[in-house]
């Protein structure tokens, strides 16, 4: 029979906690700017590297951290110390997290390719480890903070406002005038973005373990047991055969290859699809937070009463339909007698692209914050079967695969860049803007399509609703009935 679930009192994090935890996502989200917006074209259009060596050096240290991920999981799972299980982890991951990125943007002292190549590498692994000490632990975290159904979403959605709120404020201030004048390629700004990109990170990831510190002799303290290896891989197999996680796993699978494909795509339509100045769309990024920081904080009530993957599903579907839409009408319009889309330099063009990415982050942000909330759920129902809590394996287990996946998508993403003619020495400004752009965008819109659909579907089959987790959470005393 259905618990009731509003007659549970349940476990909650207090306010000063929810925020210390949350604000650490501001860490997150310009770490993801970086590698999801700059890297690819500061390397190859600033730096004269080419693509597909730039996108070996991301693929190689993206495996390397896909193989750190279920290890930091499990060894984090398990470990005791007088600072709990996370945050000794986490207190690590501080300074070599911070260096690695203020370097990567530092132009290399060497001009050969092989310099620069190694360099990146080097500089690559080092950032993606020491954020596995750093993400792994903080991510285990929220499902340890909080057992609450609801106040989960409300936690994934403060993380994700803090983390659009540090990647995209820094966005706009790199495109100011102020940093990149009238070029992408301005070498200078991404100086700069290097700087105080790293001490917003350093700041995020102290806060998040300074701020969540208290809360160490409440958290669950793994019992003493021998680390033989065959009882920890027969436990292994136990936890990763939930179906649920298996659902969100091979969702996220499929998608890992579209946000693998997606690396750097951003700046090269800027500059040469919509042919934008940087102080044009400075505003983009600003406007992009606000409407993402609303949703997410607003994602418990668009759910309150609802299923979480019903309202995750609706969204998704939504953000597939609207996402390719720009692109797919621009590059139909020199196939039709008629326009079908705005031309550069015009104010509808600025305007219609600046709601399309507002609507666009927005609802791909509250898809995630969902998933993120539902896979929060699958916890509590491990532990109802097995009894053991492994909030990090749950999580490094799926993203070692994501990783290896996104690898093989971050590698295409170079393939099509030099596919479609940017690593041509020939390459002129006007070849760039028609040919080149143009074979990149049909490839990338087929992707952009395709594969979230895809993975939306899988998404569907998800089985833990709301009911079913107000009954675990009782049976294992996390929540009791209101007096």
């Amino acid at each position: 029979m259905k618990e009731d679930a509003q007659n549970l009192n349940t476990d909650r994090a207090d306010r000063s906690t929810s925020l210390s935890w949350a604000f650490g996502g501001i860490s997150v989200g310009i770490k993801n700017n970086l590698l999801g917006v700059w890297i690819l074209f500061y390397y190859n259009q600033v730096l004269g590297l080419d693509a597909y060596l730039v996108s070996i050096a991301l693929a190689i240290a993206l495996v390397i951290d896909a193989i750190s991920d279920p290890i930091v999981g499990v060894w984090s799972d398990r470990v005791r110390t007088r600072w709990g299980r996370r945050h000794p982890f986490m207190y690590v991951a501080v300074v070599p997290f911070t260096a690695s990125y203020f370097f990567i943007l530092q132009e290399p002292p060497g001009t050969s390719d092989e310099n620069t190549f190694f360099r990146l590498l080097i500089l690559m692994v080092v950032m993606r480890i020491s954020m596995t000490f750093y993400e792994v632990p903080r991510n285990a975290l929220g499902p340890e903070l909080s057992k609450d159904y609801d106040q989960r979403n409300a936690l994934a959605g403060l993380s994700s406002a803090f983390g659009w709120f540090g990647g995209a404020v820094l966005s706009h201030y790199v495109m100011s005038a102020y940093l990149l004048g009238g070029s992408f390629s301005d070498a200078e700004g991404y100086k700069l973005l290097g700087f105080w990109g790293g001490c917003w990170l350093f700041l995020g990831t102290l806060v998040a373990s300074l701020g969540t510190h208290r809360t160490i002799p409440s958290l669950y303290q793994p019992p003493t047991k021998p680390l033989r290896l065959t009882v920890v891989f027969g436990e292994l197999r136990e936890t990763l055969s939930n179906r649920n996680w298996l659902i969100l796993f091979a969702a996220g699978c499929v998608y890992a290859i579209q946000v693998g494909a997606d690396t750097g795509t951003t700046t090269y339509y800027n500059e040469y699809l919509w042919q934008w100045r940087p102080q044009e769309i400075a505003i983009f990024a600003v406007c992009q937070a606000v409407a993402v920081i609303a949703v997410s904080l607003l994602a418990p009530y668009f759910s309150k009463g609802r299923s979480k993957k019903n309202v995750a599903v609706a969204v998704f579907l939504l953000a597939t339909l609207i996402g390719p839409l720009p692109y797919f009408l621009r590059l139909v319009d020199p196939l039709t007698d008629f326009s079908t889309f705005f031309s550069n330099g015009t104010d509808y063009l600025w305007w219609t692209l600046l709601i399309h990415s507002c609507i666009g982050n927005s609802l791909a942000a509250l898809g995630f914050i969902y998933v993120a909330s539902m896979g929060m759920e699958i916890v509590e129902e491990v532990q109802a079967a097995t009894g053991r809590r492994e909030e990090a394996l749950l999580g490094t287990a799926s993203s070692m695969m994501h990783k290896l996946i996104g690898a093989g998508g971050t590698l295409l993403a170079g393939v099509i860049v030099s596919f479609s003619g940017f690593d041509d020495p020939n390459l002129t400004y006007e070849t760039a803007t028609t040919s080149a752009i143009t074979s990149f965008s049909w490839i990338h819109v087929g992707f952009s399509f395709f594969l979230p659909l895809i993975s939306t579907a899988l998404v569907a089959f998800f089985k833990i609703e709301r009911d079913d987790h107000a009954a675990r959470t009782r049976q294992l005393g996390y929540a009791r009935e209101k007096a």
